[in-house]
């Protein structure tokens, strides 16, 4: 079985607006993606490495 999880351009706006934050390490990773599954949508998350915020960016449902 495979899941695709997908993060869309309105998406990734959100989180350039939301991002003020610097990477701290040579990688330049700040960033995870949470993505739940449930029965009525997928709901996706991102947090922060640097200041551990986190940042819901689930698109509306329906």
């Amino acid at each position: 079985m495979t899941l695709t999880f997908t993060v869309t351009d309105s998406m990734l706006e959100k989180v350039e607006k939301w991002d003020q934050c610097k990477a701290v390490d040579v990688s330049g990773a700040r960033f995870s993606y949470t993505f739940i599954p449930s029965g009525i949508g997928t709901v996706v998350k991102v947090h922060c490495f640097v200041c551990n915020r986190e940042l819901d960016i689930t698109e509306d449902w329906g």
